[in-house]
């Protein structure tokens, strides 16, 4: 199966999952943030973005 590295990563530490292939990895998966052009960004927004960048750009 391919999913998202982060939803069987602690699986794969424990030892329950093991990783078959990896010298083929999946290709990344573009995630897009939308939001309103005509509106003001807000805090909570801005914050959330953050937080997506910060854990996700490790991961590529």
């Amino acid at each position: 199966m391919q999913a998202p590295r982060y939803h069987y990563a602690g699986d794969v530490a424990a030892g329950r999952l093991v990783e078959v292939l990896p010298q083929h990895p999946p290709t990344p998966m573009p995630i897009s943030v939308l939001y309103p052009k005509s509106r003001q960004l807000s805090p909570r927004v801005r914050v959330f973005i953050d937080w997506l960048v910060e854990i996700l750009a490790p991961r590529f």
